[in-house]
């Protein structure tokens, strides 16, 4: 359905035979997001929120356009609960230090998944108080354990960080319950939606999080932005994050008072033609229609789901039954990195290793895995020839 948009990736022009199956690390680039990032630099560019000449109040009016535009993909209630960072990891950085600040005391517990990558665990660690981190298992087929999970929120747990999709299963998580449970005791859920966040419909009304962080690189827009939703009651309530230009009210040499809303957060010059480069790959993604792709892209991985199992020497860490975009695997008695290097060899792109998701692999008992993740650009074909090539390197690895 959607094998003419290889050509809206310059990438293919390049190199036409490129199977790329790292779309959960970095998606490839669009050509209207490069186009407006190209005509942002050489065209339109300005410093923003400063100048009252032509070049700055134009590019601050589609700046701030741009985070409308971002509001509205999500849903939110407002573009004033969108906040720019430099990568949804700051997003949760931002999060984890203003809560200690602020919110979190002494043996107070924050519940998180061994699904989490690492950018939702670290943060939680660097905290200055000294809270307790409790994990929710997960299952043998790789998703959440969620009656664990719900046992383990109490009267103590004062946040549940949560990812929206793994990066290494590609399975989804379903919050219905988790926030029945997390309301009865008023406790505040952070989610990493960066994996889920390129492949389906995010209503941020409906799911109700008070904080929800993603990437632009994942949504074929630019490398160095990230998004950070936060709910109203939270934006007033938590200090600066970071302390320079833009967020400020008044400064004297011995003090400073800071501006309300979401500037408190966005000290210093912002990531300009990035946000500017966001707002064009989500128009790319409005136009083309997020219902279609993830139709497209489940059907897709439910083929190569289907292809991999009948391999009696494929191990499969994950179960189809709520998961998209992702397959983990590793082959018996093949490292992931031999298979890797082999499949580069063929023009196959792979992620092989832990994946920032080194819980996870400690549950299965492996060092990491190989890893294919879809995206808008990939095909029945690639499919195809991902499998044909996996017969091929099994041949060479066993001889």
């Amino acid at each position: 359905m959607f094998i003419n948009l290889k050509k809206r990736f310059p990438v293919f022009e390049k190199n036409p035979d490129l199977v790329f199956f790292d779309t959960a690390a970095s998606a490839l680039k669009v050509d209207s997001m490069i186009k407006a990032i190209t005509e942002c630099y050489s065209y339109e560019y300005a410093n923003i929120h400063r100048g009252i000449y032509g070049l700055s109040s134009k590019l601050t009016k589609r700046y701030e356009n741009s985070r409308v535009s971002v509001s509205k993909f999500i849903n939110s209630p407002s573009s004033n609960n969108i906040i720019f960072t430099k990568s949804a990891t700051e997003g949760i950085n931002l999060v984890s230090s203003c809560l200690s600040e602020s919110y979190f005391r002494d043996d107070d517990e924050v519940l998180v998944t061994s699904l989490e990558h690492h950018a939702n665990l670290v943060p939680w660690h660097l905290v200055s108080k000294k809270i307790k981190i409790i994990t929710a298992d997960i299952k043998g087929t790789g998703e959440l354990d969620y009656n664990d999970l719900l046992e383990k929120i109490n009267s103590k747990t004062k946040l549940l960080a949560i990812t929206h999709m793994s990066n290494v299963t590609g399975s989804i998580t379903n919050f219905e319950e988790i926030k029945i449970k997390a309301n009865k005791f008023n406790i505040p859920i952070l989610i990493d939606g960066c994996q889920y966040i390129p492949h389906k419909k995010l209503n941020i009304k409906e799911l109700d999080p008070d904080f929800y962080v993603f990437s632009a690189h994942k949504l074929y827009g630019p490398s160095g932005l990230g998004v950070l939703y936060m709910k109203d009651k939270w934006i007033d309530k938590l200090g600066p994050y970071q302390g320079g230009g833009s967020m400020i009210k008044n400064v004297e040499t011995d003090s400073s008072t800071y501006l309300d809303g979401f500037q408190k957060f966005e000290a210093g010059t912002p990531p300009i033609a990035e946000v500017i480069g966001l707002s064009s790959s989500l128009d790319f993604i409005n136009e083309v229609g997020i219902d279609k792709i993830y139709k497209f892209e489940n059907k897709l991985t439910k083929y190569a789901y289907d292809q991999m199992k009948r391999n009696n020497d494929m191990i499969i860490y994950g179960d189809f039954k709520n998961q998209t975009s992702i397959i983990s695997f590793n082959l018996k008695n093949v490292h992931f990195n031999d298979l890797a290097m082999l499949l580069d060899k063929k023009n196959i792109a792979i992620r092989t290793g832990h994946h920032c998701a080194q819980p996870f692999m400690k549950f299965f008992n492996i060092s990491g895995n190989a890893r294919m993740s879809l995206g808008i650009y990939n095909t029945k074909d690639d499919i195809d020839y991902f499998i044909k090539c996996i017969d091929e390197v099994k041949k060479i690895l066993k001889t």
